[in-house]
């Protein structure tokens, strides 16, 4: 995504008015695509994380299986990477207990659930931006093994400036 001078003044604006009131999550950066699958399903991976922010940002990310031949995946899973940007940015995330959380640098980190027998693995938390922090990232990736015949090779969408 590029960001014309006149949406980086319009977006600076909105962070400065953001934080001057003292507002949490004003608006928010998405991601989403479908994938058709032999048979008729879908294949659908998503992310999102708020927009501005002043202390914490909340996430989201998921990776579904929609359609129902068949209903459920033998295993679908999803991975949300994080990233603060900017000089010696740093980030500190928060999930879901039954997530694990590596980490790349102090900037960088990776959430990651399986989940079987379903047609869903998604999950939330928050990130802490350290005050160097220019804008974060969420990067969703999915996997899946749908039946014997359907494997789903990592696919992935992106939320976040460019």
């Amino acid at each position: 995504m590029r960001i014309s001078m006149r949406s980086a003044a319009g977006l600076a604006a909105a962070t400065l008015a953001a934080l001057t009131l003292g507002t949490g999550s004003a608006n928010a950066t998405t991601a989403s695509t479908n994938w058709n699958l032999p048979g008729g399903d879908v294949f659908q991976v998503n992310a999102w994380h708020c927009g501005t922010y002043v202390n914490a940002c909340s996430w989201t990310t998921s990776t579904k299986l929609l359609g129902s031949s068949p209903y459920n995946a033998s295993w679908i899973r999803n991975k949300a990477s994080l990233e603060a940007h900017g000089i010696s940015a740093s980030l500190t995330i928060s999930s879901s207990p039954s997530a694990g959380i590596s980490w790349t640098s102090k900037s960088l980190g990776s959430v990651t659930w399986t989940n079987t027998n379903n047609w869903e693995a998604d999950f939330s938390g928050l990130m802490t931006p350290g005050w160097t922090t220019v804008y974060v990232s969420t990067q969703s990736c999915g996997s899946a093994k749908v039946n014997s015949s359907i494997s789903v090779s990592e696919k992935c969408v992106y939320a976040g400036a460019a």
